[in-house]
């Protein structure tokens, strides 16, 4: 079956009148249609041949469908054509898609298939160095990288062609590191692949050959991509890093850490140096003011460095800026607070050893007993109100541990005094086993366990980067829980910018610190206080991060996966993230501030005791002074009557 175009034709000649003055147009028409119905069996010819080759790649290179680019300039327009629909008509027997666009239109339909999964194979050929030249001018404002491309320099090109195609010289097309460009080269027995690891250069490297028409066609190199592209021929990268990161850091002029001896081998595996290496402050987020980023993740964006070498945590909107690497490692989020000393614990936690109910119940005994035992005592004339101060002393005593001072006579007094002493006993000690245990379990840990306590606590401020992941996610959350989390946030000028920062406010201040567990590994031998941590059930992962669709992208990726095979990821994260047994046991120590409840107690019975005994003093001194002040007066009435007796004595003697 030949092209439509064809068949229109041959319509048209079917239907012409051929009278007079016309021969000599209809002679020269079916020459034309001679010529057409040669080039139709010559187009069918190059579909056999053709269509397997692209058919191979297609199947090879798992891509999502087939772009025949068709130059419509060329004298040969009509042949090309024919070609190029022979070729997807055979293509679509096997069910593969396919169309045809024009080379003017070819960079719009590119892009409508951009960021898919599937990536396409886009077939050009060329004939000419015009053809040639014209397609590199589509090539500068085409991301080359993206599709695979199979480039076809025609057997019967001009010579000039063939010369560039076998030497190819600067980098005509854009070729980038990532571009995976097959070249049929004015020879059907051999595929080269061409790609670019400097500006301004073109590599070339046979890839596939021909093993004949009963096989498959071709065979290509088994070899992974980056295995055949090892090196980057000692181009300058730039690097870029977050100020006071304990992940990468210079010392002796060398790069240390764990991103920085990453950043070491992957320069000395990929043959690259580093022409500038900057710190920034923060890793980065978005200012919907200005629609702008800043930290690490600002520079990388806007194309001013190659790799951003720091902990990147993923989230959407990141990726929506800059591309990460796989995860170089993984972690829980948790929120990390100082440790309560050995018997720090909060006041209300002394009270619950028992629940209300039994509380209610020793207090209700503790004032109806002294009243139950003045009723039994009481006996009339006797003053009412000392007998119950007196029973509340022994029974608040019974409860202290004390004994009495004189235990009753009474059968009844003994019964209940009994009674007092047992339930006394048991009381206290089960107080004292709750209290013990509650204060063995609890007394090294945080003073809560879980996020919602945390917020019911309400005590404790929260900290977190500056331009951190965890910044984006309390700032542009829509959480209900996170928004209650975000008000016990410090103000954002006070947040740490830096992991040691945090750990120290952390030691110092009433505050939690919300950081993955993996990067506060890298700062066990910073931090000088105890920590515990809460879990926040939120796993993040790390990695490095470079410009959109940068070309070291996959190159960076092959070289980490590599590294998680060899070892040098297990030796590094052995170095940096484990952290040394320590064989010495230390016991945590009670401070003032976790005896603080008891001191109080003991103090404030001292107060008391103090206060009745001057009160004591007091009234003692009162009452002596009172008997004084009687005796005197008793003395001095005694006094008066002897003197006045014996006046009256005196008299009687006197009278005549």
């Amino acid at each position: 079956m030949d092209c439509p175009r064809v068949q229109h034709i041959r319509t048209l000649s079917e239907y012409t009148p051929v009278t007079g003055g016309m021969n000599f147009v209809v002679f020269l028409f079916n020459i034309y249609i001679v010529m057409s119905a040669g080039n139709s069996a010559e187009s069918k010819k190059m579909a056999t041949y053709y269509g397997p080759l692209v058919k191979n790649i297609y199947e090879e290179y798992r891509t999502g469908g087939i772009m025949i680019a068709s130059h419509q300039r060329t004298r040969a327009q009509f042949t090309r054509l024919t070609r190029q629909y022979e070729i997807a008509r055979w293509l679509s027997k096997y069910g593969i898609p396919s169309i045809i666009v024009k080379l003017e239109r070819f960079k719009e339909r590119l892009s409508s298939y951009t960021d898919r999964i599937f990536r396409p194979l886009v077939a050009v050929g060329f004939y000419t160095m015009e053809e040639v030249l014209m397609f590199q001018q589509i090539a500068k404002d085409v991301i080359m990288g993206y599709p695979v491309w199979l480039i076809i320099f025609a057997e019967n090109a001009d010579a000039d062609v063939c010369e560039y195609c076998r030497n190819p010289h600067g980098n005509l097309f854009n070729l980038k590191l990532d571009s995976e460009v097959l070249v049929l080269c004015c020879d059907p027995n051999t595929i080269d692949e061409w790609w670019s690891p400097a500006v301004n250069r073109t590599m070339r490297k046979e890839i596939g050959h021909w093993i004949g028409e009963n096989s498959k066609g071709y065979s290509f190199s088994r070899r992974p991509l980056y295995g055949r592209r090892n090196s980057l021929e000692g181009r300058e990268l730039r690097v870029v890093a977050a100020k006071g990161s304990a992940y990468i850091w210079k010392e002796n002029g060398k790069y240390t850490g764990f991103f920085g001896e990453v950043l070491n081998e992957l320069s000395a595996i990929m043959n690259f140096t580093i022409s500038e290496s900057t710190t920034t402050n923060g890793f980065g987020n978005f200012n919907p003011k200005t629609l702008k980023w800043n930290g690490v993740i600002g520079r990388i964006h806007r194309n001013e460095a190659d790799i951003g070498v720091s902990p990147m945590a993923m989230t959407h909107s990141r990726l929506n800026a800059v591309d990460f690497t796989i995860p170089m490692f993984s972690g829980k989020s948790r929120l990390y607070v100082r440790k309560l000393d050995g018997a720090r614990v909060q006041w209300q936690a002394y009270f619950k050893a028992f629940a209300m109910d039994v509380w209610m119940t020793i207090i209700g005994l503790i004032v109806a007993i002294p009243l139950l035992l003045t009723l039994i005592r009481y006996r009339r004339g006797r003053n009412l109100f000392p007998q119950i101060i007196e029973h509340y002393s022994n029974v608040w005593g019974i409860y202290c541990q004390q004994g009495l001072s004189r235990f009753p006579d009474e059968t009844s007094l003994r019964i209940v005094y009994l009674s007092i002493f047992l339930s006394a006993v048991v009381s206290t000690s089960v107080y004292s086993a709750s209290l013990v245990s509650f204060l063995t379990v609890f007394s090294s840990y945080s003073p809560f366990n879980t996020m919602e306590e945390f917020v019911a606590d309400g005590t404790y401020g929260l900290l977190i980067l500056k331009n951190s992941a965890q910044y984006d996610v309390y700032k542009n959350t829509k959480d209900p829980f996170k928004k209650k989390m975000k008000s016990l946030m410090v103000p954002e000028e006070s947040l740490p910018s830096s992991l040691a920062e945090g750990f120290k406010r952390v030691c110092q201040e009433r505050v939690v610190f919300e950081t993955n567990e993996a990067i506060r590994k890298t700062m066990d031998n910073s931090i000088f206080c105890d920590i515990t941590a809460i879990d926040t059930k939120t796993i993040e992962t790390f990695g490095m991060i470079t410009p959109r669709r940068s070309e070291y992208l996959e190159l960076i990726n092959y070289r980490i996966r590599q590294f998680e095979l060899n070892g040098v990821f297990r030796r590094l994260k052995n170095k940096y993230f484990t952290r040394p047994r320590e064989i010495k046991i230390d016991y945590p120590k009670v401070h003032v501030e976790g005896v603080e409840p008891i001191l109080l107690i003991l103090a404030s019975g001292f107060s008391i005791t103090l206060m009745i005994f001057i009160i004591e003093l007091l009234f003692n001194w009162i009452q002596t002074e009172l008997l004084k002040r009687k005796e005197r007066r008793i003395i001095q009435g005694q006094i008066k009557y002897s003197r006045s007796s014996h006046r009256a004595k005196n008299e009687m003697y006197f009278i005549p």
